[in-house]
């Protein structure tokens, strides 16, 4: 991890490309997992020398777990692991926090991803800019190896990988080039173990979770799966019926003009996050 070659490299071929497992191995173990408590487990807490060993000693056993892992190559072929940015708006606090996830997407042609360039209608400066293109993110995800210049934001077809068994996901190959600097990228690595190991640092616990909330999904009703509310949960009553009067019209605005700002930011972000995978995208081309 502490030579950044590979990211600059102009010609790659997609096996040059390295797997989460080999990053996982190759980087400085002590950085990452000091990331991975200070970034995500213990975010603006302190803890103590005690509770801190503990915790990097079970990390230690998940990353040692990982790393020994024979890997599901074929599972997330053509599948690509790569840093996105985004912005977070804490409307009660007024705040804002800048977070990078590791995000799963499809591997793009270039002529698909400067047809969603070219959509997103360049960086934006204000809200207005960005109003034209929001009624179209719903529309369907992409399929690996290509995306239409029709698909915008979101079409990518960003999956998560919370259920994935880790030997997949281990086996996916990673992009971390870009202007990002050392503990950008130890976050990047950081995000991708934290969602992994949603349901527990031990293997075997992992996969066992895993097949119960699975299993949990397939007896879910639709509908419940896409809300994860049941349908007494949607009767609403009025706020009046509570005593819970809405924000008066100053602060509702006040918060939509931040939540405005948020969004201009977030729509850079996510053209930054496409050009990054043009650039990959270039340096691949003509090579197997």
């Amino acid at each position: 991890m502490g030579s950044t070659i590979l990211w600059n490299t102009r010609r790659l071929r997609w096996r040059d490309l390295p797997t989460l497992q080999d990053l996982f191995d190759s980087c400085n173990r002590a950085l990452l997992e000091q990331v991975i408590i200070e970034e995500f487990a213990c975010r603006d807490v302190r803890v103590s020398k005690g509770r801190y060993a503990a915790m990097q000693h079970r990390l230690d056993a998940s990353l040692d777990a990982m790393e020994s892992l024979p890997l599901d190559k074929k599972a997330n072929r053509g599948w690509l692991l790569a840093p996105q940015a985004s912005y977070l708006l804490n409307a009660c606090a007024g705040s804002v926090s800048w977070r990078l996830h590791m995000a799963l997407v499809p591997r793009c042609d270039t002529a698909g991803l400067e047809g969603l360039i070219r959509d997103k209608g360049g960086f934006a400066t204000s809200y207005s800019h960005i109003g034209k293109t929001r009624k179209h993110r719903c529309r369907p995800a992409a399929s690996p190896g290509n995306c239409s210049r029709d698909q915008v934001p979101g079409a990518l077809g960003e999956r998560s990988y919370t259920l994935a068994p880790w030997e997949e996901i281990l086996a996916c190959k990673v992009w971390l080039g870009g202007d990002w600097c050392c503990r950008e990228r130890y976050i990047a690595l950081a995000s991708a173990f934290w969602e992994m190991t949603f349901f527990g640092f031990e293997y075997d616990r992992v996969q066992a979770r895993m097949a119960q909330e699975k299993a949990a999904c397939m007896m879910m009703p639709v509908d419940q799966r896409r809300t994860g509310r049941s349908s007494e949960d949607c009767d609403e009553m009025p706020s009046y019926a509570y005593g819970l009067n809405p924000p008066d019209r100053l602060v509702r605005k006040s918060r939509r003009r931040m939540a405005e700002r948020i969004a201009v930011l977030n729509h850079n972000e996510d053209l930054a996050f496409y050009e990054r995978l043009l650039d990959l995208s270039k340096r691949l081309k003509g090579r197997r």
